[in-house]
């Protein structure tokens, strides 16, 4: 069970209802990961300039001409973007029998 603090918690624990855990958000100065992904993707991964971002884009599609299916398909969402999935559904307005209590 989560510790008790302050008066925003329930006794059990859970936060009461319109109130925050963190009502000032994130706090200033913090990033989030793809924040810092992105910063360090920018940054110089060769010699030649290019950034570390190219430098794993161009691995990417290197395994892709190996015929690794991942690498594939990782370029194909990212160019194509990802297929659309569709499910078939059906709705039956009849109730439901869940007892049979006929002899």
């Amino acid at each position: 069970m989560p510790d008790v603090s302050g008066s925003n918690r329930e006794a059990n624990g859970q936060f009461k209802p319109g109130v925050s855990g963190n009502p000032n958000g994130r706090p200033k100065g913090i990033q989030s990961i793809p924040d810092i992904l992105r910063k360090i993707g920018e940054e110089d991964g060769t010699v030649d300039g290019k950034s570390k971002l190219d430098v794993i884009l161009y691995k990417v599609f290197q395994f892709a001409v190996e015929g690794r299916p991942w690498a594939v398909q990782f370029i194909a969402d990212r160019t194509e973007g990802k297929a659309k999935e569709f499910r078939e559904t059906t709705v039956k307005t009849e109730p439901i029998k869940v007892f049979d209590f006929e002899d």
